[in-house]
């Protein structure tokens, strides 16, 4: 049993892991194919007529009780490069003392996609497969049986225990996602935008479990009493392309102060000789990831638990279960196993967060400073669903056309900190939001990377002739321009 339990919060760093949010190159001016997935809004008035990415990749994972003590992840990856890797179970420690405990993993390769900026108009097209895990609501009891086991930890044999509103799931889809977004009204130095993506989802794998209430009594080494057992779970059996997977959708607003007037700004246009207007400040609302991913019922093993009164004999053998037959512990204990509470098993619910975006030209239109938030939403009790991790992230960043450099710093659910970093050079980014993880010693409760390879096109084709030297208004560089008519 102490494996099982082990499997439950450690999961997440077992699988392939990609990156949580790439918070030093999310809100660039220059990689709209990013920010798209912050904010489907965020799309107009880039500084590039045309992003196009070829791919992308990252790797975020973390959690509160399991770490790696006085290490640095870029020691332990040139051991392993050269194969003087050493790190076994004697390497990882345990926190014990807080209350309650959480892991969290989010996963994406991004493929082939492309965003389009002119006027008051912007689509995009990207391709993705992402992959989340998250266990919430862990309490302290669960993390001592995790480190030292449960047979053997008699210190916490014969107290009775109540576990609660515990969710633990893992999803994994491929997406393909449609943007389209709007300059809806111009006034004075004012731009106001929407935008709204659709995705199409392919499932590929998932399982989850929810607990609603569970009370029991470890009674020794062999027994285990379960007064009261009630939950749900699910999981794929195998892993599959599922075209009727499901549908996601992201809504997003910006209000946008320039520094000149609106009512004839067109963004990446010829129109009216292709000028770029810099803004002072945006502020970006968006509400992501509202929707379901759906699995082939031919595909999932399900099973509802709602019993009393259970002695079970010999619990550690748990431990020879396999996935074939691990919800058939209390199958035969279980009459209605197939009658769930949650409504719809074979569905699970995407990580719906609510963000706002605030960013501010500092200085020359090259250097910003951006504070975001990222809450994750709860979903319905009787429902599968996954829980996005929270952020809090305030964000300098320098940029240009060839260069950016930009250094996150960041509170993960809004209490551990966060120090990153991101590199653009030319077409390639590479970033992480835990530096301090790679550079410094430090006890390793997580690890990220990200990367992106991209071909920017900043200007439209008929804008290349009509840019002059460098003027100032209101304080600002631009491009002198002569009108032109076309559009």
């Amino acid at each position: 049993m102490r494996y099982c339990l082990t499997f439950i919060l450690l999961f997440q760093t077992t699988i392939a892991i990609l990156s949580q949010y790439n918070s030093g190159s999310l809100h660039s001016n220059f990689t709209p194919t990013n920010s798209v997935f912050i904010n489907p809004s965020s799309i107009l008035d880039t500084k590039v007529w045309l992003d196009i990415n070829i791919v992308g990749a990252g790797a975020y994972v973390n959690n509160d009780l399991v770490y790696l003590k006085d290490q640095k992840w870029l020691s332990i990856a040139l051991d392993a490069k050269n194969e003087t890797l050493d790190l076994n179970e004697d390497d990882i420690s345990y926190k014990q003392g807080r209350k309650r405990y959480h892991a969290y993993n989010r996963n994406f390769v991004t493929g082939p996609g492309v965003t389009w900026n002119q006027g008051d108009h912007a689509a995009g097209l990207q391709t993705a497969f992402r992959s989340y895990t998250a266990a919430r609501r862990i309490p302290n009891y669960v993390a001592q049986f995790v480190e030292n086991g449960v047979p053997p930890y008699t210190p916490q044999h014969d107290i009775e225990y109540n576990l609660q509103k515990v969710r633990i799931t893992s999803l994994q889809y491929a997406e393909i996602k449609g943007t389209y977004a709007y300059t809806f009204l111009k006034k004075k130095r004012n731009l106001f935008m929407g935008g709204i993506s659709v995705s199409k989802l392919f499932s590929v794998g998932g399982a989850a479990v929810n607990i609603y209430d569970f009370d029991f009594l470890v009674d020794n080494d062999s027994l285990a009493l379960l007064f009261n057992l009630q939950s749900d779970l699910m999981y794929s059996r195998d892993v599959t392309f599922n075209l009727k997977g499901g549908w996601g959708f992201d809504l997003g607003f910006t209000y946008e102060k320039l520094l000149s007037e609106a009512a004839s700004y067109y963004p990446n246009s010829p129109k009216l000789g292709c000028r770029v207007v810099p803004y002072k400040y945006k502020l970006g609302v968006s509400l992501m990831d509202i929707g379901f991913v759906k699995f082939n019922q031919d595909n999932v093993n399900t099973a509802g638990y709602d019993f009393q009164d259970y002695f079970w004999l010999n619990y550690s053998d748990v431990d020879n279960l396999d996935e074939t037959n691990a919800h058939e512990i209390f199958t035969q204990y279980q009459p209605s196993i197939d009658q769930l509470k949650v409504k719809k098993p074979f569905r699970i619910m995407l990580p719906t967060m609510l963000s706002v975006q605030y960013d501010r030209n500092i200085w020359g239109s090259k250097l910003y400073l951006n504070a975001s938030i990222m809450q994750g939403l709860p979903h319905a009790k009787y429902r599968f669903a996954l829980r996005q991790a929270n952020l809090l992230c305030v964000t300098p960043r320098f940029e240009t056309y060839f260069f950016e450099f930009a250094m996150p710093f960041s509170l993960y659910e809004y209490k551990y900190p966060q120090l990153g970093a991101a590199l653009r050079l030319g077409p390639i980014t590479l970033g992480t939001d835990k530096l301090w993880n790679w550079l410094a010693v430090s006890d390793l409760y997580g690890a990220d990377i990200y990367f992106h390879l991209k071909i920017p096109l900043r200007y439209h084709p008929d804008c290349n002739d009509k840019f002059r030297p460098i003027d100032f208004i209101n304080g600002q560089k631009h491009k002198k321009y002569h009108p032109c008519e076309a559009y």
